[in-house]
């Protein structure tokens, strides 16, 4: 604040942008706001009280009324607000008047149309956490019936999840004895890319938790980027599967829904064993940052003339 404070005063800024979370930057645009009544942007990458592990925190009842107040408080005095999706600018509005839906996005890479080869096995690929909320307990129960009662199939199967795994899902990979089951802790981002490209589908795994309508999360661009077939699990009227629908890229299926879940799979299947495994997907150039960052300075620029 100190440091801010005089910075602002000594030098001529138009505006100030905080992001979170971390949320408690956004107290320091509050300060500074009251105090030096400048131009101010609130940017939410994830909700406050509605992020996926806030019931999980140890908080007493007096913490999380105070976590409320002051996301609304914040909410209330910024000259605007940015969400990443319809369900989180829904849940702010009846505490932002100027709020913007401007979601995470995807580079461009250089390569990205050069090297493509496509995973000879039918792999199904997860980059990124996936956590105990994240763990698809029905996909890994479809996968191992749909093996059981299918032998090329089950020869044909290869699980790439790339990214810190918690136990359950170690245990639950173990539990089904699948026959190729592929665990890399970590890569470089260039070979993230390479992995998505290659993959014959990707998988997407919503958090299992009470705010997961709202849920986007920032994999699910570079995956668009990519351009293999999604199989995300999650609400079905969510913000996702909003984005997959726009996008044409993939489909969602409900965290319970097996039977879906083994007819979707199936049907990526028998598009791979016909060579023809691939998707259509339009309307992504919207994610690209250059794109977001145009609407960005929009926004800014409408905040600093208001």
């Amino acid at each position: 604040m100190k440091y801010l404070e005089k910075y602002l005063s000594e030098n001529n800024i138009d505006a100030i942008i905080t992001t979170g979370p971390p949320h408690s930057l956004h107290l320091i645009g509050l300060k500074l706001k009251k105090k030096l009544n400048i131009k101010w942007i609130a940017d939410f990458r994830d909700p406050w009280t509605d992020i996926d592990y806030f019931h999980q925190l140890p908080l007493t009842k007096k913490a999380i009324k105070k976590h409320h107040q002051l996301e609304q408080q914040v909410l209330k005095n910024a000259d605007a607000t940015l969400v990443v999706g319809e369900t989180m600018k829904e849940n702010y509005k009846k505490f932002s008047k100027n709020i913007h839906v401007v979601t995470n996005g995807y580079d461009s890479s250089e390569n990205e149309k050069n090297n493509i080869v496509l995973d000879d096995k039918f792999s199904i690929t997860h980059i990124g956490l996936m956590n105990s909320d994240r763990n698809p307990i029905i996909l890994w129960k479809a996968l191992a019936e749909l093996s059981e009662e299918n032998n090329a199939f089950k020869n044909d199967l290869e699980i790439k999840l790339i990214g810190k795994l918690s136990d359950d899902v170690i245990a639950d990979l173990e539990k089904y004895q699948f026959k190729n089951v592929q665990k890399t802790n970590y890569v470089p981002h260039k070979e993230v890319q390479k992995y998505q490209r290659n993959s014959q589908v990707l998988l997407l795994a919503v958090n299992k938790v009470p705010s997961a309508k709202g849920i986007i999360t920032g994999k699910i661009f570079e995956y668009l980027q990519a351009k293999r077939p999604i199989l995300a699990i999650g609400p079905e009227d969510g913000d996702l599967a909003e984005i997959l629908k726009n996008t044409n890229s993939g489909i969602i299926v409900d965290f319970d829904d097996k039977e879906a879940i083994k007819k979707s799979v199936l049907n990526l299947y028998k598009s791979y064993k016909e060579n023809r495994l691939e998707v259509s997907s339009k309307n992504i150039e919207q994610y690209h940052r250059k794109e977001l960052t145009k609407q960005l300075s929009v926004i800014l620029k409408q905040v600093v003339n208001s």
